[in-house]
């Protein structure tokens, strides 16, 4: 699992979690978990956020070609 850190000045923080947040939690790609905010001995703000790769979904296969009509038999 990765670990994205977005560390800086409040402002600074806000504005990329803004942006970043929303990218990564609508992304089929990656899942990732609530965003935590860690403590700092000086000014600033530090969040952290973990990543997985999603799980594979379910496949779909579409035909191109048509299937062939099924044959009813004839029942006497």
């Amino acid at each position: 699992m990765a670990q994205v850190r977005v560390m800086g000045d409040e402002d600074e923080v806000a504005a990329v979690l803004e942006v970043l947040l929303p990218f990564v939690q609508t992304s089929t790609a990656v899942v990732a978990s609530a965003p935590q905010e860690l403590g700092m001995r000086g000014p600033g703000r530090r969040v952290v956020f973990e990543l997985l790769p999603a799980a594979p979904g379910p496949v779909t296969v579409e035909r191109a070609d048509q299937p062939a009509p099924r044959r009813r038999e004839l029942r006497s």
